[in-house]
């Protein structure tokens, strides 16, 4: 029994031709490695001897578009406007959210849960990537829409019985103005200052308060003559110099981002630039901006500017237990390190803070207005 909410192209009658079309879809991937496209798989159709009446044909194209190029999707970022969407979560086949200036929902059900499945398996096929049971969680960068996205997607086996998910965040690379921050003319020259002594600065806040893309706007400020070595796990910054060695971490041995922080001092460098600092990296980056490397920047997930040096601490005796330093201790390293902390919330800029030392346990700091 077909769900009376799913679109026209369920009609029980059409329903033989979906079996057909998913298993020819397969059977391309089998052997020719790619997708075919629309028009192949209804002239497929065709060719088993089907004449396919234009109601058919326009419902089953319909299907089809939203099984391959996931245009339920497309569709409601459109009503939302393409420019105003930052990130997407496709919670299944009825729910989808998205996030930009505001938070807006849509709910209508474009596909059944097992074209839904088919559709984010055929996704990752297209883009090459092994994405099933036994490999639940893939993020990768892909192309959609004339649009760059990061696609990350959780399998169902994961979720109980919830249905797999997809996440999409924009790598729109738009150079955004120090004002859309909401930062003052004071503030702003007193941030360009900081560029140009090359204080040694990172970006902390909340998922979604706009870190990357602030960092994005700092390093816009950058001399285009400075050798920047970018150190990424995802590709999100693009900086429009020759002069910048950008390296791309996987997980594989030798190519973490923790491995990275290391070769790149052998770079010379003018700045290092870190994406976000999450785990076994903090290391290498807080020991590199305590030997006299100026100009540094990263992001950090925190959710005030002081918050952000106690992270800061935590994660260096999480992942430099090997080394063997107390609290007291590796304060002082962040605080003699770390110059500036800028925190944002909802991609705005709420403090920026001058880190001036610490004594035992106490860090000591000034706000700047």
């Amino acid at each position: 029994m077909i769900n009376q909410s799913l679109p026209h192209f369920y009609k029980e009658d059409y329903l033989p031709f979906h079996k057909r079309i998913k298993f020819f879809i397969m059977e391309e991937f089998k052997e020719y490695q790619q997708c075919p496209d629309v028009h192949s798989c209804l002239d497929h159709l065709s060719s088993l001897g089907y004449e396919l009446e234009d109601e058919l044909k326009d419902a089953l194209q319909l299907w089809l578009h939203h099984l391959l190029h996931l245009q339920f999707i497309e569709k409601t970022i459109n009503a939302f406007g393409p420019l105003n969407i930052e990130e997407v979560i496709i919670h299944g086949p009825s729910w989808i959210q998205y996030f930009g200036r505001e938070r807006n929902e849509f709910y209508g059900q474009s596909l059944s849960h097992e074209d839904y499945q088919f559709a984010l398996e055929i996704f990752c096929l297209k883009s090459k990537v092994l994405w099933n049971e036994a490999a639940p969680f893939q993020s990768f960068q892909v192309s959609l829409w004339g649009e760059t996205w990061r696609a990350t997607l959780i399998h169902g086996k994961l979720t109980a019985s919830q249905p797999s998910k997809l996440f999409l965040r924009s790598q729109r690379q738009s150079t955004f103005e120090f004002e859309d921050f909401n930062v003052t003319e004071g503030q702003k020259d007193f941030l360009l200052n900081l560029i140009k002594q090359k204080k040694n600065i990172i970006v902390c806040g909340p998922t979604g308060s706009g870190k990357t893309t602030f960092l994005r706007t700092l390093l816009s400020q950058v001399n285009k003559r400075e050798h920047i070595t970018l150190l990424e796990d995802t590709h999100e910054i693009l900086l429009d110099s020759p002069f910048v060695t950008k390296l791309l971490a996987t997980q594989r041995p030798g190519e973490t981002l923790k491995d990275y922080c290391n070769y790149s001092l052998r770079l010379r460098p003018d700045r290092i630039v870190l994406g976000e600092i999450r785990s076994a990296e903090v290391v290498p980056f807080l020991l590199s901006i305590n030997t006299g490397h100026g100009g540094m920047m990263a992001s950090l997930h925190a959710n005030s500017a002081i918050d952000a040096i106690h992270r800061l601490c935590l994660l260096f005796q999480i992942y430099g237990g090997e080394i063997g330093v107390n609290y007291n201790e590796v304060l002082k390293l962040v605080c003699q390190g770390v110059d500036y902390i800028i925190h944002l919330n909802q991609k705005e800029v709420t403090e920026i803070m001058e880190v001036k030392g610490c004594e035992g346990t106490t860090p000591f700091y000034q706000t700047w207005n």
